[in-house]
């Protein structure tokens, strides 16, 4: 489908339960979240207890953005961590845990591997020694797959980003994925693998001058 207009705003307090259940729609069927929550009930409510907390923890640093549709309904969202929002302290991680514990505790014996994922993606991005902004989540509604929904999403941090000379950092579950990214300046940087889980991509966009 064409490219739409969409009307680009940071998320605001009363956005959040439209902005959770749109990504958790955006992320039906995502490998990570196939692995980790097989059973599709589980996966459904476990998807929306992890974005409703991936908000939780963007929202202070005020860099969620959205896209809405002509009719209000959230199209894509963008959850970034500018400089200083990562790496988290350990009331984040701590809040993190509490919030998401109801979600990976119905992973069984897969908890395990998630935290090694975990800590491997974490050795990964401590390689970005520079400061710089981590697109955390960015999803669409399948409703408005291809029209430029999270284009339009990532575009005021681009934007900024690009203002303040500052790299963007982001992983993502899809290989597919990378060519979009890569559309937006991001370069693929390396492929995380840890035995047994869906493999990672990381990908570094330098700003433009």
């Amino acid at each position: 489908m064409p490219a739409r207009e969409f009307k680009v705003e940071r998320m605001q307090r009363g956005d959040r339960s439209n902005t959770a259940a749109a990504l958790a729609r955006a992320f039906h069927y995502d490998p990570l979240f196939e692995f980790f929550l097989p059973d599709r009930a589980n996966q459904h409510r476990g998807t929306i207890r992890f974005m409703e907390s991936s908000i939780r923890d963007a929202e202070p640093f005020n860099e969620c953005w959205i896209a809405k549709a002509d009719d209000g309904k959230v199209a894509s969202a963008a959850l970034w961590l500018p400089p200083g929002g990562y790496p988290h302290s350990k009331k984040r991680d701590y809040l993190t845990m509490v919030r998401t514990a109801p979600v990976f505790m119905r992973s069984g014996r897969r908890m395990n591997d998630g935290m090694k994922l975990l800590t491997e993606l974490e050795r990964v991005h401590h390689r970005v020694v520079r400061p710089h902004a981590y697109l955390a989540v960015l999803g669409t509604d399948p409703l408005f797959s291809r029209q430029g929904a999270a284009s339009a999403a990532l575009a005021p941090m681009l934007a900024e980003c690009d203002r303040q000379g500052l790299p963007a950092y982001l992983e993502t579950q899809k290989e597919e994925n990378l060519a979009f990214y890569n559309r937006h300046g991001f370069e693929f940087q390396q492929m995380v693998e840890v035995e047994g889980v869906p493999k990672l991509w990381t990908m570094l966009r330098q700003p433009r001058g």
